[in-house]
């Protein structure tokens, strides 16, 4: 399955009056609300398919679903966050406001206190601070798939059947996609499509809970250290595997390998080519979900991506 994709977390930047102005919320009614806080500063975080993100004084993060239907998915993430939190090695978002009902928000909001750091970037690190970086990330991995959730936790969380959504992709990708892909690239996409719904142990894993959305802007660092992170949205029961998907997209292959190896993954082959699918999926899903919620040049992306993994 290819998650929708979910907050990104850009450089922040200040917001001028007329982008206040300009966007949900009222701040200044979000003032009245929360009156312990000055308002003095206001910096956009990021902004996903189901939510806006700002960080408020530099102490909090507020968090402002799109619609009413993405609550569902926000309070899915509230609670896994609540159960994992001292199972996990690295810091993760606990919300301390949640507000359904607001003045300030057509849809409400919710809070956390903000987790200072910068996206992960390893092209610049030495060899010594990469391997730590790997490290940390495949530790964080393994603690997250072993998490049991209590109950009323772990039915909440997406469980889909595999090979029905691989056939699903399948289908719509012959028919959207492919034809409007060069004949070669077809072709190829053909091949990587039909060759995973054709092996067997590509379905027989044993579901884990998933952060299914494990980018550079969802892992936070300071001083070169991987720190905390973020953005649980995707939270879902599925294929341990598919965890190192962004890995391999925002680092390359070498770097995704290395915190597998560390991971303790067995069959670095077979993960190697699952890895180019999942790749190929999460651009196809963007291209094939995206419109009408995908932002401003993520198409343009999946489909720059998609033509890249398919000649590479």
């Amino acid at each position: 399955m290819a998650p929708t994709v979910s907050t990104r977390r850009p450089c922040a930047s200040r917001l001028t009056t007329a982008h206040v102005t300009a966007m949900e919320p009222d701040w200044r009614q979000l003032q009245l609300e929360n009156p312990e806080l000055c308002f003095d500063s206001v910096l956009a975080l990021g902004e996903g398919w189901n939510s806006r993100v700002f960080v408020v004084d530099d102490e909090l993060v507020f968090r402002f679903p799109k619609r009413p239907e993405h609550w569902e998915e926000l309070s899915r993430e509230i609670a896994f966050l609540r159960s994992v939190a001292d199972h996990l090695p690295l810091k993760v978002p606990q919300y301390v406001r949640v507000v359904t009902d607001s003045l300030a928000a057509p849809c409400g909001y919710a809070a956390y206190p903000y987790l200072r750091g910068n996206a992960m970037e390893v092209s610049s690190l030495n060899d010594e601070k990469r391997s730590a970086a790997a490290e940390s990330v495949a530790e964080f991995l393994r603690s997250l798939h072993s998490f049991i959730p209590p109950p009323e936790v772990a039915s909440r969380l997406p469980r889909e059947d595999p090979r029905l959504v691989a056939e699903e992709y399948f289908a719509r990708t012959k028919r959207e996609i492919m034809p409007k892909l060069a004949s070669s690239d077809a072709s190829h996409a053909r091949n990587v499509l039909e060759m995973y719904l054709k092996t067997p142990g590509n379905f027989a894993f044993q579901p884990v809970v998933l952060h299914a959305d494990l980018s550079r802007d969802h892992i936070l660092m300071v001083n070169d250290a991987v720190i905390a992170a973020i953005d649980f949205g995707d939270v879902n029961w599925g294929d341990p595997d598919y965890d190192f998907t962004y890995l391999l997209l925002d680092f390359g292959q070498a770097f995704a390998e290395e915190v597998a190896r560390r991971y303790g993954h067995r069959n670095l082959k077979q993960l190697r080519k699952k890895l180019h699918y999942f790749a190929l999926v999460d651009q196809i899903g963007t291209i094939l979900d995206g419109q009408g919620q995908a932002l401003q040049g993520e198409e343009e992306l999946a489909w720059h991506r998609l033509h890249q993994l398919l000649r590479n």
